[in-house]
């Protein structure tokens, strides 16, 4: 069976999701939908599947089993709406909402029309995640220390929406939310965070109105306490999860795809052969539409709203921004 999927949004991300579905031969891509015509064009003739700028019309003419969302975090709700009442199911981009309200009222639709949905928070289908996942699973944890270092603020050519703070919503919200899902989905749920942000390197002015770099301390309701350091003036790509404890000292490397360190004295190391997460997650949503599992789903919706509670709250923390009494 070849499943029938549609894609609405055409830009970077979305353009990544159609070059992946290519490699994936359980996928036939049946339309994208797009409203700036020049960007739908381009995107027509790169994977030679037709074009919509109407999100309804491509849903009813070409009638696909799943449709992935791409669109900012606060086009959603319609779109949502609109395919799981035709029993479409659905894909949905980080984050998942740009609001809780709006992520309630989604997932309200998703749970009324019964559709498998995710979200696409790709780490979770890393194998070096399941490693890791299964290595703690009896072990305790008491400490982590995760980073995510990036340089899109050196780059010159980089779309400068990422930088308007009211529409990418910054590090936090684009890139660090993927951090939090992640140790929530090795740790459990999040109960206290706090922190702070600067521009030691980039300083805010024009249409960069973004913190470049932070930190955050968080308290889990389970007790583990987590370090977060997170920039994006940083020269080159590092994202690392540790997780420490009187019985383990682990490192997760997220580019690498490995695990290295030791637990109970024994020195482990893990490194996946392949680590495709774009397509390791799209394959999974193909396979949970072919077998009607959504056994196969990683990332649900209604899980991800935890994970945008904590991104929400560690943007509000950032902005507080208290000073010691001199």
């Amino acid at each position: 069976m070849m499943v029938r999927i549609a894609v609405v949004g055409t830009g970077w991300q979305g353009q990544g999701h159609l070059s992946t579905m290519q490699k994936i031969s359980g996928i036939e891509v049946v339309g994208v939908c797009e409203l700036n015509e020049e960007t739908l064009l381009k995107a027509t003739t790169k994977f030679g599947v037709k074009g919509f700028t109407d999100y309804v019309k491509m849903l009813e003419e070409s009638k696909p089993d799943g449709v992935i969302i791409c669109t900012p975090p606060e086009v959603r709700e319609f779109l949502v709406r609109e395919a799981a009442e035709r029993g479409i199911h659905c894909f949905i981009e980080k984050p998942p909402a740009k609001d809780l309200e709006m992520a309630k009222k989604v997932d309200e639709i998703l749970d009324q029309s019964g559709v498998i949905n995710s979200v696409g928070f790709m780490y979770r289908y890393s194998p070096a995640v399941a490693y890791i996942k299964e290595l703690i699973k009896d072990k305790r944890v008491a400490w982590v220390r995760s980073a995510m270092l990036d340089g899109l603020a050196l780059r010159p050519n980089w779309p400068r929406w990422f930088f308007n703070k009211e529409i990418s919503g910054g590090p936090v919200f684009d890139q660090a939310i993927h951090i939090f899902d992640l140790s929530r989905y090795l740790l459990g749920e999040v109960e206290r965070v706090t922190g702070y942000q600067g521009n030691l390197v980039v300083q805010k002015g024009g249409d960069f109105t973004v913190e470049d770099s932070f930190t955050l301390l968080m308290k889990y309701q389970n007790g583990i306490l987590q370090n977060h350091t997170h920039t994006w003036s940083y020269p080159d790509v590092f994202t690392q999860i540790e997780l420490i404890s009187d019985q383990l000292h682990l490192t997760l490397d997220l580019v690498k795809g490995s695990v290295t360190g030791k637990v109970e004295g024994e020195a482990v190391s893990f490194e996946a052969e392949e680590h495709g997460l774009y397509q390791l997650e799209l394959e999974a949503f193909a396979k949970a539409i072919e077998e009607k599992n959504p056994e196969f789903v990683l990332a649900t919706y209604k899980d991800s709203i935890q994970s945008l509670s904590v991104a929400l709250e560690a943007l509000e923390v950032l902005e507080a921004d208290k000073k010691v009494n001199s």
